[in-house]
C-alpha cells in the first residue's frame, strides 16, 4: 500500500522550496523502498530548484542519501529488507560495452525506479538524480543501493562549531 510521507520539493523555478506530502509507491519489480536516515545538501540541489538541470518541475531533492532498506519489489535479490545502503544516482546494467570492461560509471544503459513518486493530488515530481532523498522514504531502483556493512557505523562526535 502506498504510503505518504513528508518531502522538500521545489515547486517551481527560483521559489523557496516547501515541505509537502508525498505519495511514495509500494516498490514494483526491480525497486526497493528506503528509510533515509541521511542525506546531505549539494550545490545541485540549488540548481534544480534555480531551473539549471532542466524543467521538469516540481522536483524532490536530494541525492546524497544513506538509510535502510524497508519494502522490496519482486526479482529484487541485491538487497533486503533492514540492509543498511548508500544510494546511488543511476543503476548501471551490467550488461553494456563499459560495464563488461569494468568501467560501470560509463554505462550506456543506465535506469532509476519505473514509477513516480507524486503530490497527493497525483502530479508526478522529478527525483533529484533519479533519487530524491530529502524526503523520509525513497523509492529507487534496487540497482541505486550499495549494501553497507553496518558494523562500520560509527557515531560521530558532536559539532562543535570548529571547522
Amino acid at each position: 500500500m502506498a504510503q505518504t510521507v513528508k518531502g522538500v520539493v521545489a515547486m517551481k523555478k527560483g521559489a523557496p522550496v516547501e515541505l509537502v506530502d508525498v505519495v511514495v509507491p509500494d516498490p514494483g519489480p526491480g525497486e526497493a523502498v528506503v528509510d533515509i536516515q541521511a542525506c546531505g545538501v549539494c550545490h545541485t540541489d540549488l540548481h534544480y530548484r534555480e531551473g539549471g538541470i532542466n524543467d521538469d518541475f516540481p522536483f524532490l531533492l536530494g541525492h546524497e542519501a544513506a538509510g535502510v532498506v524497508s519494502a522490496v519489489g519482486e526479482g529484487v535479490t541485491n538487497v533486503a529488507v533492514g540492509d543498511y545502503v548508500i544510494l546511488n544516482w543511476r543503476a548501471v546494467c551490467g550488461q553494456c560495452r563499459a560495464c563488461l570492461k569494468g568501467q560501470p560509471w560509463y554505462c550506456f544503459n543506465t535506469h532509476n525506479a519505473s514509477q513516480k513518486m507524486t503530490l497527493t493530488d497525483g502530479t508526478e515530481l522529478s527525483p533529484a538524480l533519479g533519487i530524491g532523498a530529502f524526503i523520509e522514504k525513497t523509492l529507487v531502483h534496487s540497482g541505486q543501493c550499495t549494501k553497507v556493512d553496518p558494523s562500520l557505523r560509527r557515531r560521530l562526535p558532536a559539532c562543535s562549531g570548529a571547522v
